[in-house]
């Protein structure tokens, strides 16, 4: 049975993430609000913008976690640990990311959570050099038509 010491440094973790998740939101961090006005005809990329902003605050549970058990004999952290991944799992396991909640699991949580963020961040980069692309083809394409009409007018205007 966990120690009310490493209860409330469990606690401790889970506030203070969930305070900063908060804070986010009423600082208006860019991370969240950007996304929606460069994705905003693509759906897809708009949730994955969104998804990878959760993943990083997901993961930022085991930088504050160590910083919570700094103070702790080798001993306690190890027990700490062990009860921290297990309600980390369980976390995880409402985001549907982890459905387990075997803390023997719990570098496979983390790990999962720093591969989707490096994932979702590369496809978010080819989803966006899509739309650059996307964007100069569309530019070229009515720099062409103006031109084209530009041509036209020239020539009807030299038979007349």
């Amino acid at each position: 049975m966990p120690s009310k010491k490493a209860e409330f440094a469990i606690l401790q973790t889970l506030k203070q993430c969930r305070a900063e998740l908060v804070q986010d939101f009423l600082d208006k961090n860019p991370e969240i609000y950007k996304p929606s006005y460069r994705h905003e005809y693509s759906p897809a990329l708009l949730k994955l913008a969104r998804e990878k902003y959760f993943l990083m605050w997901l993961s930022k549970h085991w930088q504050i976690f160590n910083k919570v058990s700094e103070d702790f004999s080798d001993e306690e952290k190890r027990f700490l640990e062990k009860n921290f991944a297990e309600v980390f799992l369980k976390l995880l396991s409402k985001w549907n990311i982890v459905k387990t909640t075997d803390c023997h699991q719990k570098n496979l949580g983390h790990d999962l959570l720093n591969d989707m963020q490096a994932t979702l961040s590369r496809f978010l980069n080819a989803g966006e050099k899509a739309d650059a692309m996307r964007n100069e083809l569309e530019v070229t394409l009515e720099k062409n038509r103006v031109l084209f009409d530009r041509m036209i007018k020239q020539l009807s205007e030299e038979n007349l």
